[in-house]
């Protein structure tokens, strides 16, 4: 695609021939001319949790205080200005293998 708009097609030329939106020609066009590549960008982004550095506190917690639901400890993290799912905080609960209460104990 890079190669045929080079010769001077347009988007809209390029999109049908190569049977892509030609708004795709086009950003491949232009990040070809800013970074002189075509080549593939790395796929994916950062995969480590944000919960590392928390896993003691995570685990002193927990001990601190059994019936702490994952939902509780998430607002808890919240009020130390750490935003995450509440899956991160279920994976890195399993990771660490402690227990946790299963129930909020206002929907029990």
């Amino acid at each position: 695609m890079v190669a045929a708009m080079a010769l001077g097609r347009n988007c809209r030329e390029v999109g049908a021939a190569f049977d892509v939106a030609p708004s795709t020609a086009g950003n491949w066009w232009r990040r070809y001319r800013s970074e002189s590549s075509h080549a593939a960008r790395p796929m994916g982004g950062d995969r480590r949790s944000k919960l590392l550095e928390q896993a003691g506190w995570i685990g002193e917690r927990l001990a601190e205080v059994p019936e702490l639901t994952l939902g509780e400890v998430r607002s808890e993290l919240a009020g130390r200005g750490i935003e995450v799912s509440y899956a991160s905080v279920w994976r890195t609960v399993r990771k660490l293998g402690l227990r946790h209460r299963k129930k909020d104990h206002l929907r029990d």
